[in-house]
């Protein structure tokens, strides 16, 4: 074992039932480095970063801390050895304090004492420096963006002096700015000597942050092309090789054709349309089996726009029309079920599904009503058969329908999330970043999916923050800034040109 190493995991295999996550994976970590782990979901990531913060527990192999072997049997052991993780779902106290929040754990082993507000600024204050933070400790974390929030949770871990900050997912919705401030503030925390494992699908900030990727696939290590070693040096990969590496082939930027929709019809339309949450008024159409891309910055606006659709937050001034007839919009019942308009949330987690239940239960669920018997009791045959043809259809990778939905990756939750959507029928389908924290392959089958389901028919309002997805996938492109629509493109899927020209509507 070579000195030089904070962390080392030997050789670990995890076992679940049915399905070996984790086969003989090794793990090892310089002080002072950035570290990137990457894998297309279900490669086995997410088992490695649970047994390293000590939720899950190996079946084989060891783990090692400064050369001195543990066993991580919770997270307050991971925590004591100085393993902090800042997690892709924010961990705060949203009525708490940016102080307090920052201190908790601090002030939790002293819970005897007296609490004196005062000192947990003071203390605070120099860890809120250190991130660069330009805010007062007690401000609200309810009130901050996503990003100074995630600020937040990186303050959060260096007052517990942590060896290690595990990353998962940092930039995954933060805005542009935020992402660049993010990545500055690693670099030079880096070079402070702090140690991270950075978790991202986001294969330009591996590139941009990291100096050593070790990359899983099926759970286990693969080797660098061209080197025996499983961790690489990232100045010595290429994206293509670094793709290859992840899924067995390289990617390219593939656009889908070309298709005018100028003579169809128009099945969904807002004239100046406005609620309480997206007061600016909006209008647009969306054609019969069209693709239509909503970009903007985090912030612009778009969901809360689409949620004015829905009737999540019903209009208070405008027109809506569905097939070409007016509709008075009241609630999100009366939108799925009269006029098969489906809604399928960038917060899946929280939003779009069950995730104590089953795969089964998360997939009918948006559709008891079509699966009762005649006593309106659940016909559990149907929702098998349900259940099966679109794991199939969709191909979640699961080896039961009865698999609870939070034991299974991020790019296979997605894809239930969508099954979920697709089994109440819509004609019209509000996909909100659909492909945030998935990986290159689970994207392109999300990309075709959505481009099959126009070619069948239905229409699809995208919403994305990433411009090589919208500029791939999308037959024409509303671009959103500051509430309001600044203009609409044909895509031409040239990445050059389109992407100048949604960067002008969105900085004029």
């Amino acid at each position: 074992m070579m000195e030089n190493y904070i962390l080392e995991l030997k050789n670990i295999t995890k076992v679940f039932p049915g399905v070996k996550a984790l086969d003989n994976v090794n793990f090892n970590l310089k002080k002072g480095e950035v570290h990137a782990l990457v894998g297309e979901n279900g490669a086995g990531k997410s088992t490695l970063i649970k047994i390293l913060t000590g939720v899950y527990q190996p079946n084989e192999g060891s783990i090692f801390v400064d050369s001195k072997k543990v066993s991580l049997l919770n997270p307050q052991e991971a925590f004591t050895h100085g393993i902090n993780v800042v997690h892709q779902e924010r961990n705060l106290i949203p009525t708490f304090t940016v102080a307090e929040n920052i201190m908790i754990e601090q002030y939790c082993k002293k819970m005897t004492s007296t609490i004196n507000q005062k000192k947990i600024n003071q203390d605070a204050q120099k860890y809120i420096d250190l991130v660069g933070l330009d805010l007062e400790p007690t401000k609200n974390v309810e009130e901050l963006s996503a990003g100074k929030q995630q600020l937040v949770e990186i303050a959060k871990a260096l007052s517990s002096d942590a060896k290690i900050i595990l990353l998962d997912e940092p930039t995954a919705s933060v805005s542009i700015k935020e992402r660049e401030g993010l990545l500055d503030l690693i670099r030079n925390l880096r070079n402070k000597g702090v140690t991270f494992i950075f978790v991202s699908h986001k294969l330009e900030e591996v590139f941009n942050i990291a100096d050593t990727v070790t990359v899983l696939r099926d759970g286990k290590n693969v080797k660098g092309e061209g080197t025996n070693g499983i961790h690489v040096p990232v100045k010595d990969l290429t994206r293509n090789q670094l793709i290859t590496m992840m899924v067995g082939r390289t990617e390219e930027f593939r656009a889908f054709e070309d298709r005018d929709f100028s003579d169809k019809e128009v099945i969904l339309e807002a004239k100046m349309l406005r609620s309480v949450d997206s007061p600016k008024p909006k209008s647009f159409k969306l054609y019969k089996g069209e693709l239509l891309g909503w970009y903007g910055l985090v912030g612009a606006g778009r969901t809360e726009f689409a949620r004015t659709l829905i009737g999540y937050d019903p209009p208070i001034e405008g027109e809506e029309f569905v097939n070409g007839k007016k509709t008075v919009v009241k609630n999100i019942k009366q939108m799925q079920s009269k006029h098969k308009l489906y809604y399928l949330s960038e917060n899946r987690k929280e939003e779009g599904l069950f995730l104590d239940h089953s795969i089964k239960i998360n997939i009918s669920s948006s559709i008891l009503n079509k699966i009762k018997n005649r006593l309106g009791m659940l016909n559990f045959k149907k929702e098998q058969v349900v259940a099966n043809k679109f794991k199939e259809e969709l191909d979640i990778k699961t080896p039961s329908i009865n698999q609870v939905v939070n034991n299974l990756s991020g790019g296979n939750q997605q894809k239930v999330s969508i099954a979920k959507g697709l089994s109440a029928e819509p004609d019209i389908l509000i996909i909100d970043e659909p492909t945030v924290g998935i990986d290159v392959k689970t994207k392109a089958e999300i990309h075709r999916l959505m481009r099959n389901l126009t070619n069948e028919g239905k229409s699809i309002i995208c919403i994305t923050s990433d411009m090589q997805e919208i500029i791939q996938i999308a037959d024409r492109i509303v671009v959103f800034k500051a509430g309001k629509i600044k203009g609409e493109l044909k895509n031409t899927k040239v990445y050059g040109e389109m992407s100048k020209r949604i960067m002008k509507l969105i900085m004029d």
